[in-house]
């Protein structure tokens, strides 16, 4: 059962919204202002909030801007539902806070029911995508050395964490690390090490037009099409924003360009922006189909004999950044970059 937090500083209509979704089989609780509804917000992490903006104490503007910034509480979903603040400005500016919706009193009761029911879909979708990786994570990246070893490594520091909380695949710090072995392992084996360097393209585009919540589906969704598209022998990483990376041990250039081609044609085939969970709510039908198809860029290095790790990190830069450079949507090998240098 869905968990519904109704905040309004007028009783008589927090017992209507209360019967409302109580009659659609919400649980129901109720703050009668800004400042109440964070400590619920806290202690409940309702899925969803319905927000009013006027109230005294607390208004729903300086509400919501503390919801957005509190850890506990960023990912609760929230509609506004004002009957004073009714201008464009109003809703632009909760919107801009990280609201999900503005909705103007009165309203519509089965509109107001459809866009929650719209808004706690959306939200299990991305659930179940977090648990997918983790999972795929867990199953599948074995390499030589076990997931449980590894959360073993990233456990040496109090506080420190393996996995990214967003994406589900390893970190920036296990990255470094993993690759320092990696690099020690040349000196011991003659076996290659490939590196992969992978952008999400025009990603700030993304997040401006449909906001950061759908940002992060989208990383969610990139990072999901790169697990299933990996080997199980491959290392899957986020290393900062829109940035993924792969190691792949003893993998000479050619298969591992391979591998990268795979998973940049399998997120070119990925449907991301399915009508069934995203609300293209404020955007024009070019920009929407402008948005639509999410690609990568490539940046490909593999060695065969030690190299200092700040030069090997530049030359895959290097390749990455070319690929761009030439229209993004490529993947691009350091050895085709160095031959033009």
């Amino acid at each position: 059962m869905a968990k519904i937090l109704i905040v309004d500083d007028n009783i008589d209509m927090l017992d209507t919204l209360e019967h409302l979704f109580g009659f659609y089989d919400f649980e129901v609780l109720r703050a009668e202002n800004g400042k109440i509804a964070l400590g619920v917000a806290e202690k409940e992490h309702p899925n969803l909030i319905i927000l009013d903006a006027l109230m005294p104490v607390m208004n729903g503007f300086e509400t919501c801007e503390k919801l957005k910034k509190s850890k506990k509480t960023k990912d609760i979903q929230v509609i506004f539902l004002s009957a004073n603040y009714t201008e464009q400005e109003h809703r632009s500016k909760g919107l801009e806070l990280g609201a999900d919706d503005y909705i103007l009193k009165p309203f519509n009761l089965k509109e107001l029911i459809a866009k929650v029911n719209a808004l706690l879909h959306r939200q299990q979708i991305i659930e179940k995508l977090r648990e997918a990786n983790l999972t795929l994570l867990k199953k599948e990246k074995t390499a030589d050395i076990s997931f449980q070893e590894l959360q073993v490594k990233a456990g040496s520091f109090q506080g420190r964490l393996s996995t990214d909380p967003l994406t589900g695949v390893y970190t920036e710090t296990i990255f470094q690390e993993r690759l320092q072995e990696y690099l020690k392992k040349l000196d011991e084996s003659s076996r290659p090490l490939s590196i992969v360097l992978m952008d999400v393209d025009f990603f700030s585009s993304i997040n401006e037009i449909y906001g950061e919540q759908t940002g992060d589906y989208v990383l969610m969704k990139v990072a999901n099409v790169i697990l299933r598209n990996s080997r199980s022998s491959d290392l899957v990483f986020r290393l900062r924003k829109n940035r993924f990376a792969l190691l792949l041990w003893d993998t000479q250039e050619t298969a591992a360009f391979y591998e990268a081609e795979k998973i940049r044609s399998a997120v070119r085939q990925t449907n991301f922006f399915d009508q069934d969970f995203f609300q293209f709510k404020r955007v024009s039908y070019q920009r929407k189909k402008a948005a639509q198809q999410v690609t990568v860029s490539i940046g490909l290095l593999s060695i065969d004999r030690p190299i200092e790790l700040k030069v090997l990190l530049h030359h895959a830069e290097q390749a990455l950044q070319a690929a761009k450079s030439l229209g993004r949507n490529k993947t691009l090998r350091y050895s085709e970059v160095a031959k033009t240098a």
